[in-house]
């Protein structure tokens, strides 16, 4: 009940105005056919070569259209109560799914505002009372909006989240080399965020395959600097704090010399020039004979 009535404050919605809606509904909803062919008809305009893509078939139209009418017309019942708004909610799930940009969205929504409000109220009404009922329908359709797009953009950024989380995963390989041995591979750059998703991963699957040795092989990182060396430092310690050797791979002279100039103090990290000597460090660490 938060909700509806904090939405209800935010848009200067009155329980008059529900009763407005109302109204106006017994009188349009005899031409809610109507109302629905000129909206659709708008929908040919505004999306272009986009309509047939949303609606590729005589099938896929009717039944949208019908789920149009039965949301209209459960609009101008004039409710905001939970089952109302859980309706809505779905509708901006639905929209986020099928990729609906808001933008067409909300010039649909006006759209229906002005055809609701200049085209089929009834003539007959007094300037008051057409006044009055076109304020409330468009208060509401605007509450109404805000929420559809505000769950638009909620799913869509899980979305995005998710498939970040993918490309992370897809970005940090973390392969099982011997049973208490993991490896990763770091190619490209290693920035913050990057770093610390790294570091996640990595505390994930030590924990998960309880491994004693964890190689970071970054002869594939661009640069290595001030930033870059943190990064590493860090991930050694977390790794240590979980009972985890990690090893840095894949020093070369140039990355050495480097990270003497600029002082960089490696403390306690563990380095090797290249990932063979990381391997036998770890074979040794796990007792493994590695024909030496």
């Amino acid at each position: 009940m938060m909700m509806n009535s904090q939405m209800m404050q935010m848009f200067e919605v009155s329980e008059d105005d529900l009763e407005l809606v109302q109204k106006l509904g017994s009188l349009v909803s005899p031409r809610i056919d109507e109302f629905i062919e000129k909206l659709y008809a708008y929908f040919g305009v505004i999306l272009g070569p986009d309509f047939e893509v949303h609606f590729p078939d005589e099938t896929t139209l009717a039944r949208a259209q019908a789920d149009m009418r039965r949301a209209w017309l459960e609009f101008f019942e004039g409710r905001w109560d939970e089952d109302y708004i859980r309706s809505r909610e779905r509708v901006g799930e639905v929209h986020a799914q099928l990729q609906v940009e808001p933008r067409h969205y909300l010039a649909a929504m006006i759209k229906s505002i002005d055809l609701l409000t200049i085209d089929l109220i009834p003539t007959d009404l007094s300037v008051d009372d057409r006044h009055a009922m076109a304020n409330a329908v468009r208060k509401v359709a605007l509450m109404e909006a805000a929420l559809v797009v505000d769950v638009y953009s909620r799913r869509t950024a899980e979305v995005i989240a998710q498939q970040s989380r993918a490309l992370v995963d897809m970005s940090t390989p973390i392969a099982a080399l011997w049973e208490g041995i993991l490896m990763l591979p770091i190619v490209g750059i290693l920035d913050s965020r990057r770093a610390q998703d790294i570091m996640q991963r990595m505390l994930e699957q030590v924990a998960e395959k309880e491994a004693v040795v964890f190689i970071l092989d970054i002869s594939g990182v661009a640069v290595v600097d001030t930033a870059v060396a943190n990064h590493l430092i860090r991930m050694t310690k977390a790794a240590r704090l979980m009972g985890c050797e990690a090893i840095v791979s894949g020093l070369s002279p140039s990355v050495a010399q480097t990270i003497v100039e600029l002082g960089i103090d490696v403390g306690e990290m563990r380095t090797t020039g290249n990932l063979r000597d990381a391997l036998r460090e770890a074979f040794d660490r796990v007792g493994v004979d590695h024909g030496k």
